[in-house]
């Protein structure tokens, strides 16, 4: 794939999401698709569709802009498959996650998603560059410094800094899974088993 393929990919895949979300966001009936942790055994969609939900035009605005500035950024690294690769694993592991959490978590919006994609695109660029290294320590910075209480005005709920941790995790773990070919794993078993 060239260059100008993989930009019109990754663009138009963010397009479609930006699309999506906008209709979403536009509609009623926010509360069965926001994501709530007690919850989600009634809800599992809400792994997929929180992201897309957000609190007001303002945060649906900031959380899109975000999403085009990381596909825009590194659109080398998308085709359309990729992008919703990645939004669907990076959704679905930190949703897990919150999950997982002994309190209830409820959240909308897409932020937890983009720590997780820009992580991605960060590690991927490292791998060529290393000085992309940096700005990975600055964005696990960011997300300690919030983790120990830092609360920019722009954060709406107590769950943020879980929700961008739990971004992060999962960001790792779908770079990690993206580097396993299936078809390595099922040969290291059948070698194993021979």
């Amino acid at each position: 794939m060239n260059k100008n393929q993989s930009l019109t990919s990754g663009a138009m895949a963010a397009a479609l999401i930006i699309c999506i979300s906008a209709i979403i966001q536009w509609l009623p009936g926010h509360d069965v698709l926001a994501f709530n942790s007690a919850e989600l055994s009634d809800r599992i969609w809400s792994l997929v569709t929180a992201p897309l939900l957000h609190l007001g035009w303002n945060h649906w605005l900031f959380n899109m802009a975000g999403l085009a500035l990381v596909v825009g950024i590194f659109n080398d690294q998308f085709d359309m498959r990729q992008l919703f690769n990645n939004y669907l694993l990076i959704s679905v592991i930190s949703g897990g996650l919150l999950w997982l959490w002994p309190e209830t978590i409820e959240y909308v919006g897409l932020s937890g998603v983009l720590h997780g994609l820009l992580l991605v695109c960060l590690i991927n660029a490292t791998l060529k560059q290393p000085w992309y290294l940096a700005v990975i320590v600055v964005l696990l910075g960011k997300v300690i410094a919030e983790l120990a209480g830092f609360r920019p005005d722009h954060f709406v709920g107590p769950d943020v800094a879980l929700i961008h941790a739990a971004g992060m995790i999962a960001g790792g773990v779908t770079w990690f899974l993206q580097r396993r070919r299936l078809a390595d794993a099922v040969n290291r078993q059948k070698t194993q088993q021979d």
